[in-house]
């Protein structure tokens, strides 16, 4: 029988569902080595469109088990797989869960270097191999450092294929305008804040932009769209078969913040299959995945990003020559066969090694009624001072440096999910420490809370009557409690 990779995750959607739905195609060959299964462990609901495309490998998808489902599987399995980025329920699963003795890969799909997306020295030290799907995670202190050895040792770099049978007989179709897409994550804490206003002074007869994908900020890119010409903006909402988009699309704008998470960016490979030409910001990340001039292009900024996309209106054999390119590119290094040669050659290796129990560094228990926020302090390594000041404090006096930093935290810290504070008060609704922070952060803009999902509160005084209900003696809390209802 092959040997079995278990795969740990939340949740299969975006680019990490597109690379694991491969990899589970992938090893239903005869001739594969490994066979995959995956364990999907989210308390929240699965977005049912993320999940739609595994309902025919029902047996090799387990959602929502209970520990001793997870305790059982980790022990058939020959190698165990946790798809790693900051999420509380991956947090809770290093930390709160016993693992039985295992051999351990952390997959990380994070570049690591901003909070809250950060990878943490304990995090390699509880792995095996500590395998990243972006070179640039190679620069990381944590790997570049000489000292680090240990770490060098577990590093593994590895390219997730593109789905080449996804695209077949992909076609371009002539349309009228000019189309400028972008296919991706509609959130403000991966997406430049300016990309609709970037867009929107980009001169060209008849262009129009295709925004395809989901995520906390689509309602309210939607919204702020229409203080332009409406007419340039066209929303499709998520799109399964994005291969109707491409073959529509002239130019791929995929302008990211400076502090994006991302790694291999799985539409950039598409778009690069497909012969189109992205244009993307000069980011790490996307430095070691497009040539400039060559198989893609890169800029500097704003103006850069709108005078590029003219350009290339301007120039219809730039566009097919750098579209060529990256098709040739993809062809040679992001075949399935190429990419899953190295995968395995890497399981190859682990399987060498005896399986062994783990313990996670800090642990916590989990009737501590401030695990939410230890953990998410944990997740932050360390990067988390202001909120280990906070809570080392115990409300003994009014912290207003620590306070102040929090409430001015930046927008990635603010956000519904990704590793947010917000992410964490969601699943740890009752913790004390995450409620005062989460009103600390809400002085500054009470609208950050209108946004967020049930059961998270909605104004900045039920942030503190709960930090207070859940913390009865914290002085602290009490205060903020008292002046926010002021």
């Amino acid at each position: 029988m092959k040997k079995l990779i278990l795969h740990i995750t939340p949740h299969v959607s975006g680019g990490l569902g597109r690379v694991l739905f491969t990899t589970l195609k992938n090893s239903l060959k005869k001739k594969s080595l490994f066979r995959h299964e995956f364990l999907i462990i989210d308390r929240k609901p699965l977005a049912k469109e993320s999940i739609k495309k595994f309902l025919k490998y029902k047996k090799n998808i387990h959602i929502k088990k209970n520990k001793t489902f997870i305790k059982n599987k980790i022990l058939e399995a020959d190698i165990v797989q946790v798809e790693f980025w900051n999420h509380p329920e991956i947090y809770e699963l290093l930390i709160g869960f016993k693992f039985p003795a295992s051999r351990l890969i952390l997959c990380c799909h994070i570049n690591g270097f901003s909070r809250p997306q950060l990878i943490t020295q304990n995090v390699i030290n509880f792995s095996d191999i500590f395998m990243c799907a972006s070179k640039v995670t190679k620069d990381h202190a944590l790997f570049s450092n000489g000292k680090n050895i240990q770490n060098s040792k577990k590093f593994r770099f590895i390219k997730f294929p593109v789905d080449l049978m996804r695209f077949k007989n992909l076609k371009k179709k002539k349309h009228s305008g000019f189309n400028v897409s972008y296919i991706g994550t509609l959130d403000y804490h991966k997406l430049h804040r300016d990309f609709l206003k970037m867009s929107n002074s980009i001169d060209i007869p008849k262009v129009k932009f295709l925004i395809c994908g989901s995520g906390d900020d689509k309602a309210r890119i939607e919204n702020e769209s229409k203080k332009y010409f409406n007419e340039k903006f066209k929303f499709f909402g998520f799109v399964e078969n994005i291969k109707k988009i491409l073959e529509i699309t002239d130019v791929l704008g995929y302008p990211l913040n400076k502090k994006h998470y991302g790694t291999g960016e799985q539409i950039i490979l598409e778009s690069m299959y497909a012969k189109i030409p992205v244009v993307a910001f000069s980011n790490n990340p996307e430095k070691v995945i497009i040539q400039n001039k060559k198989n893609g292009l890169l800029v500097k900024d704003a103006k850069d990003y709108i005078n590029t996309i003219e350009r290339l209106y301007a120039n219809k054999n730039e566009i097919k020559k750098i579209g060529s390119n990256a098709h040739e590119h993809i062809l040679k290094n992001f075949s399935s066969s190429a990419c899953f040669n190295n995968l395995n050659k890497i399981y190859n290796e682990l399987l060498l090694k005896k399986k062994k129990l783990r313990v996670f560094k800090n642990l916590i228990p989990k009737n501590d009624k401030n695990y939410g926020s230890k953990l998410f302090i944990q997740s932050l390594g360390n990067k988390a001072n202001e909120f280990l000041k906070s809570y080392k404090n115990k409300g003994r006096l009014i912290n207003i440096k620590a306070n102040n930093n929090i409430k001015n935290a930046e927008i990635e810290l603010r956000s519904i999910n990704k590793g947010s504070l917000f992410q964490y008060l969601y699943y740890y609704p009752n913790d004390p420490y995450l409620n005062f922070w989460a009103g600390l952060i809400s002085l500054k803009d009470e609208d950050v809370l209108k946004e967020k999902y049930k059961p998270l509160p909605k104004t900045t005084y039920q942030c503190f009557s709960r930090a207070v209900k859940f913390d009865k003696i914290n002085k602290e809390f009490k205060y903020y409690k008292k002046i926010s209802n002021i």
